[in-house]
């Protein structure tokens, strides 16, 4: 008998605890993170229950969470998965279904915007943020947006950048995004509009969430169809781009409006000119200011298998990675725009430890010799 009523109690104790548990708010999700809290943030799925290992899956509930500075790691990311963008280009070709081959025709027509969903920051999508050493007193910092290619996470994909960017006093800032299907232009289309909006909204609350002085021009570093979304984004809004390094993209929007010079030239539409770009987010290009931008593009010697990337875009291009990046610089220097090339001679799809110290070499040496105020 008095065994059963110890258990009772002891039972009863348990169930008031749990429910003081259950009932502690964490204070950050609504106020900003001190300015002195150096280290890594997640803009992540509030935990219930973690997974011992693979991708966790993405929930609508987030809540910003701290990281320890030490390694800046994030438990739930997966960190051995940082590229899985091969992984998702085999998926692709083993599954008929995604090869599609859409005509420029098969767009939405130019006359209205082709998503109607409303932009926002990154509250509801993952994104993983680290803050340099010292940040504080080193205002005002600048932002390195590092956006990862298929299949990825943001927070994976950007750990071997992290003492680049303390080195730099950079804010590295790393969305995790669901892609659509890349073969088809028309879907294509419509994530970069979306995505490129909210990396926009993102910077612009970004100097709030963190309590932070941060400059108005970003660094751009993207992988695969991570490229493709940076240098889109460039032409979406250069006024807030200061350089981009796009690797491996597997196709390229052309910096042109029409197809001849002619003044009832048909335009050339997004995602392979951006000749109907108001249309797409309520602007045409800013030529001046798109001029001002220094691009990095590199690419695998090894990297030229056509069937890889998206046929609608071999008349602008070319139809392998190699070619599409070398028409890309050129058509880049043609508008007088710095844009350098740089192929790797053994590389194939990936991201080798060399294309990486060049790239953040050139964000580098590139942010030093910028003349911008900002």
């Amino acid at each position: 008998m008095k065994s059963f009523v110890r258990h009772a109690i002891l039972f009863g104790m348990a169930i008031i605890l749990a429910g003081c548990v259950s009932s502690v708010v964490d204070p950050l999700a609504s106020n900003p993170v001190p300015a002195s809290s150096v280290g890594s943030y997640a803009l992540a799925p509030t935990p219930t229950s973690l997974p011992t290992s693979g991708v966790p899956t993405v929930v609508p509930t987030a809540t910003l969470l701290p990281i320890p500075a030490t390694g800046g790691r994030v438990a739930s990311a997966g960190l051995n998965q940082a590229n899985l963008d091969p992984r998702a280009d085999s998926d692709l070709r083993a599954n008929p279904k995604t090869w599609l081959d859409p005509s420029p025709t098969s767009l939405p027509p130019t006359s209205a915007p082709p998503v109607a969903r409303p932009s926002r920051p990154f509250e509801t999508t993952e994104l993983y943020v680290h803050v340099p050493p010292q940040a504080n007193s080193r205002q005002p910092l600048r932002v390195l947006v590092v956006l990862h290619g298929m299949g990825g996470r943001g927070d994976a994909f950007s750990q071997s950048l992290i003492k680049d960017a303390e080195r730099n006093n950079w804010v590295l800032i790393a969305p995790t995004f669901q892609y659509q299907n890349y073969l088809d232009p028309k879907l294509l289309r419509e994530d970069d509009i979306v995505f490129g909006q909210r990396i926009l909204d993102t910077l612009n609350v970004l100097p709030q969430r963190l309590n932070l002085k941060l400059r108005q021009r970003v660094l751009l570093y993207g992988f695969s169809r991570g490229a493709q979304l940076a240098h889109r984004f460039a032409y979406f809004y250069p006024d807030r781009v200061a350089s981009v390094v796009a690797l491996s993209a597997g196709a390229y929007t052309m910096p042109t409006e029409k197809r001849t010079s002619e003044k009832d030239a048909p335009v050339i539409p997004f995602p392979y000119g951006v000749g109907d770009l108001r249309e797409c987010v309520g602007q045409s290009i800013n030529w001046q200011a798109l001029k001002k931008i220094s691009f990095w593009i590199g690419v695998g010697a090894q990297d030229n298998n056509a069937n890889d990337v998206a046929r609608a875009f071999d008349q602008y291009g070319g139809k392998t990675r190699v070619d599409r990046a070398k028409s890309f610089q050129q058509a880049l220097q043609t508008l007088g725009i710095d844009a350098r090339l740089v192929i790797f001679p053994d590389a194939s799809h990936d991201l080798t430890g060399q294309m990486r110290v060049n790239a953040l070499k050139f964000l580098r040496d590139d942010e030093l010799a910028d003349n911008w105020n900002d």
